[in-house]
């Protein structure tokens, strides 16, 4: 039995109607938020945890909209975390903690969290990775 009213399907946009703009413009759109509140929050945050688990599901998101370059998506929001002295800087938060060269392990959970969107991705497309 279906649940949705008559019409409804229509309602709600898919994918395939959106703008070709549109479809190229959300990804850039959501690494600038996504990586912006990674940055954000993380210098008000002496734990590391939810650095990781922010990277790993925005990665994790791109990786699955953009499989073939899963990669370039997950430096570029890798990137944000060491970018963390700048946005201090522009946005006058003050850390919540030194600023060290450790930054840089910030890549590993975006390039896991983006290698499994692509994974994901792949499956659902039924192709391998990067093809």
């Amino acid at each position: 039995m279906n649940a949705a009213p008559a019409g409804a399907s229509s309602a709600a946009p898919t994918p395939a109607r959106f703008s070709n703009a549109w479809r190229t413009a959300w990804p850039w759109l959501f690494w600038a938020l996504w990586g912006a509140w990674l940055a954000v929050s993380d210098l008000r945050n002496e734990d590391v945890q939810p650095a990781v688990i922010l990277s790993l599901a925005g990665a994790f998101v791109l990786g699955f909209a953009r499989p073939r370059r899963w990669w370039a998506w997950a430096v570029a929001l890798g990137a944000w975390v060491p970018a963390e002295p700048l946005v201090s800087r522009l946005t006058g938060i003050p850390p919540g903690y030194p600023f060290n060269t450790g930054a840089v392990l910030a890549f590993i959970p975006a390039l896991l969290g983006a290698a499994a969107g692509a994974w994901a991705a792949s499956l659902r497309m039924g192709a391998a990775p990067g093809s």
